[in-house]
């Protein structure tokens, strides 16, 4: 059953919330405004853990904390 209990988590710092308890990397990274999420690398603070594919079911804790970093190409002038 569905609730409508909000559970906030932080990605660089930036605070989120969601009422689900589980999300894909990518609707973690797009939720946290990191658009396209195929340039950006996401890792769980906590154990340093990196996900491998944006499809990766991550599991919400309250007050989770995660990194997202940049993988796209750098222009060059």
């Amino acid at each position: 059953m569905e609730t409508d209990r909000l559970t906030a988590y932080y990605v660089n710092g930036d605070k989120q919330e969601t009422s689900e308890r589980e999300l894909t990397v990518r609707q973690v990274l797009e939720n946290a405004g990191f658009r396209p999420p195929e340039q950006y690398r996401l890792t769980r603070d906590e154990g340093n853990q990196t996900y491998p594919s944006l499809d990766t079911e991550v599991k919400i804790h309250p007050n989770e904390r995660f990194t997202a970093l940049f993988e796209g190409p750098t222009p060059v002038s």
